[in-house]
């Protein structure tokens, strides 16, 4: 889609426009080379191709970029992204704002501002009135100025936290028994999947809506096959699903350091670990191996099938090569309660409905929905 470019006055020196794939290599060194500021230092890569994480959020996205003018270096990036998602119980285009990143030179001055203004321009395709994003407890700095709702920028209404965390993969648990069978997906289960993910999204807001077509052929899921479901049965009929997402051939988490309270805790830290057969804290330029637990749908929120399933889930990756399972659920959430069951490493972000003025009356609108967000998408 074509959109009109940003040029900032000339003692600034940026220009602000969309990406193209010949911007590849510069994206993901900019993700690469600036780590997100916490409790610990963390890159969210995208190697060894930007674009391929960009279509797991929908088959739309824009990737706008700060452009140094004169050097032509990109300095800073965001995405936007619209797919099919249940808002109140249907089925609308949806929006998503992620991966904004600035170069440590260039934070504080107004380009921030001005990439929202570019953000304001591609909005006016209409193609949503509602967008999501989240940001991470550890990010202070993004809560305290971009989620402030300032001037020239966006509403940015708080809709609660999303827990995200790891659950450490110890040791193998006892099977749990459910009034269901738990098997394995397969091709031709597909469209029963799909109508219990999308029976159960309709319950929840901003869930995504799916198709049969979207887990065939790596279409939208990208390394997601149908034998990457857990489906529970009963009477030959699912009642529930989940699914294990290993997405490291094409997105990664790498720990760049820690910071002071915990660099001196680590090592004794993973001495214990070690004890209890509990997964190691990565050591600084380490990836982090986890994988997704997606497409969570239950019928009736019955924690029973989501204990059985996530149980089968956690055994099937005690043992590998993967040390957590990284799962999302709201705050709202009925069946956040059985992460308890399990030792967690914690993770955390705020969920944001974000808004431009014509999109105020839909966000009104909105009902007390359970919001419900693919951690695997973030």
């Amino acid at each position: 889609m074509s959109a009109a470019t940003v040029i900032a006055p000339a003692r600034t020196r940026f220009a602000i426009t969309l990406a193209g794939r010949g911007d590849d290599a510069e994206l993901r060194a900019l993700l690469r080379d600036n780590p997100m500021n916490g409790s610990m230092q963390v890159t969210f890569e995208r190697e060894p191709d930007f674009f391929a994480a960009c279509t797991i959020r929908g088959s739309f996205h824009q990737v706008g970029v700060g452009r140094e003018l004169e050097s032509g270096r990109i300095v800073g990036l965001g995405t936007r992204s619209i797919a099919e998602a249940f808002v109140n119980g249907r089925a609308v285009p949806f929006g998503w704002l992620s991966d904004l990143r600035l170069a440590p030179a260039y934070r504080g001055g107004t380009l921030v501002a001005r990439g929202y203004r570019f953000l304001r321009q591609l909005h006016g395709d209409s193609r949503a009135e509602l967008y999501g994003t989240m940001i991470f407890h550890d990010n202070q700095t993004a809560l305290r100025t971009i989620a402030a709702t300032r001037a020239g920028l966006p509403a940015y209404h708080d809709l609660g936290v999303m827990h995200c965390p790891g659950i450490n993969l110890r040791r193998r648990k006892p099977a749990i028994a459910a009034d269901c069978e738990i098997i394995r997906g397969r091709r031709e289960l597909l469209p029963e999947i799909v109508d219990c993910l999308n029976r159960n999204n309709a319950r929840k807001q901003f869930a995504p809506v799916h198709d049969v077509e979207s887990f065939l052929h790596g279409n939208r899921w990208r390394d997601f096959q149908p034998l990457d479901f857990y489906v529970a049965r009963r009477n030959d009929q699912v009642v529930g699903v989940i699914g294990r997402w290993d997405q490291s051939a094409f997105k990664q988490t790498r720990v760049i350091s820690y910071g002071k309270r915990l660099r001196w805790m680590v090592p004794a830290a993973n001495a214990v670990q070690s004890l209890l057969g509990a997964p190691a804290f990565p050591e600084p330029g380490q990836y982090v191996p986890f994988f997704y637990v997606s497409f969570i749908a239950v019928d009736q929120d019955d924690r029973g099938v989501f204990r059985a399933l996530l149980r089968e889930v956690y055994n099937g990756g005690v043992g590998s090569s993967f040390r957590y399972a990284m799962v999302g659920l709201h705050e709202r959430d009925p069946l956040l309660t059985v992460l308890q069951e399990y030792s967690l490493t914690p993770f955390a972000g705020r969920l944001f409905c974000v808004c431009f003025a014509d999109g105020e009356p839909a966000f009104r609108n909105l009902d007390d929905r359970v919001p419900y967000v693919e951690a695997a998408t973030l």
